[in-house]
């Protein structure tokens, strides 16, 4: 899997990935968000994240590290982590292997972190009903 061929499949999917630097790769935009895809020496990962989906602050620090522990029990292949020190950020590594990299398979991860940032902030706002 080289990175010309994952940007041909997000060109297929109609994004616009706009190259960012050498750490962080290309960014494009869904539904209004931002996401990044982070090319990596480890040919056999494809990696996605979306950037600064949260500000923490002294007041929310626990609520924030509380929902991204719930989000890990909910959803599954999504890893939140901390960015700088206040930023929520979340990422989507999938082993490919050998295997193409797809349109359904980059769909597929585009949705799930979509879906995953949104269930995060309903965690955090106490709108969360998988208690």
């Amino acid at each position: 899997m080289t990175t010309e061929e994952v940007l041909s499949v997000l060109h297929q999917l109609g994004f616009i990935p706009e190259h960012i630097d050498d750490d962080f790769g290309y960014s494009f935009e869904y539904e209004g968000l931002t996401l990044l895809y982070v090319p990596s020496d480890d040919t056999k990962c494809l990696t996605f994240m979306m950037p600064n989906i949260f500000d923490i602050t002294e007041e929310n620090k626990a609520a924030a590290y509380e929902a991204m522990i719930r989000l890990v029990g909910r959803l599954k292949y999504v890893q939140p982590f901390i960015m700088g020190k206040d930023q929520v950020w979340l990422t989507y590594q999938h082993y490919v292997g050998d295997g193409e990299v797809t349109e359904d398979l980059v769909e597929h991860m585009i949705r799930v972190l979509t879906v995953s940032t949104t269930k995060f902030h309903e965690i955090i706002n106490g709108e969360d009903n998988d208690n």
